[in-house]
């Protein structure tokens, strides 16, 4: 924890007052053992409370008192030219300086000591106000990333479930045509369909097995026009190569041919790189 907390919080106070808990007393102490601030904080706090102790036990030497009384006793009753004082009037009452700086003193000390005390339990109650927002905003705002991630995790999976039952519709068309484009002999083991609809010309790839490309590198889908290439589109892997993806258009084709060609496609396939190809049935 931040010594800083210690320093400000008013647990200090309530330390050396002795009427901090239990569970404050062991913080507060194992953070004067790691944090050598919080310990300089309550050693000068222990040598202030000290002077105020000390300054409140100490008299005026003997001396002092011997000398102002003289010194009062000397000065003149009357100066020349005053008028002698009414004997009726009411004297006014004489009041020692050692007694009003005793009564002074007390006074002030009083007032310190309530104005300490109302000090502790002021910090006291507003840290305990302090703690207890910090937690509920530490909950409020956990409770916030949770229901942020579900929420995300919602949407994703609604967007998911709805290309798969658009994927469902276009494959269980009957006016599609399923073009299944089995491994060359170079890349025997890969695998991927094309769904083409004659009518709207719209052309669908689903990827079956094909290995992850490279990150400069990208498969591209052709059809084949009248024994040439013509160009329908690059296509993406990952999670996506699970779902049917929309291509380019195409008004006939005998068959289609996926290649792996550089990031963004090329203008003519490489046909080293030709993983699958599949004519077109009928």
């Amino acid at each position: 924890m931040d010594p800083q907390h210690f320093i400000s919080s008013g647990i200090i106070e309530l330390y050396m007052a002795g009427i901090a808990s239990e569970e404050e007393v062991r913080e507060l102490e194992a953070a004067m053992a790691q944090f050598p601030a919080v310990a300089a904080e309550v050693e000068a706090y222990r040598r202030n409370m000290e002077e105020y102790i000390r300054l409140q036990g100490r008299t005026p030497e003997a001396d002092i008192k011997t000398s102002l009384f003289n010194k009062i006793n000397n000065e003149p009753n009357l100066q020349e030219g005053e008028p002698v004082p009414d004997q009726h009037l009411q004297q006014p009452k004489v009041v020692s300086m050692q007694e009003t700086k005793s009564l002074s003193w007390k006074w002030l000390a009083t007032a310190a000591a309530v104005l300490l005390v109302g000090s502790l339990v002021l910090n006291y109650v507003f840290f305990n106000r302090y703690k207890e927002f910090r937690e509920y905003k530490d909950k409020y705002q956990s409770l916030l990333v949770s229901q942020n991630s579900i929420l995300s995790k919602s949407n994703l999976y609604k967007t998911r479930l709805e290309q798969m039952q658009e994927s469902m519709e276009i494959i269980q068309d009957p006016k599609v045509l399923k073009v299944p484009m089995p491994g060359t002999k170079a890349f025997p083991e890969a695998l991927a369909t094309v769904f083409w609809n004659p009518q709207s010309q719209e052309v669908y790839l689903k990827v079956n097995k094909l290995p992850e490309p490279t990150t400069d590198k990208q498969y591209q889908l052709w059809a084949i026009v009248d024994g040439k290439p013509v160009d329908m589109g690059v296509f993406e892997m990952g999670d996506t190569a699970s779902l049917l993806q929309k291509m380019k258009v195409t008004g006939k084709a005998q068959m289609f041919a996926v290649t792996l060609e550089k990031k963004g496609g090329a203008l003519q396939p490489t046909m080293e790189q030709m993983y699958v190809a599949g004519k077109i049935p009928g």
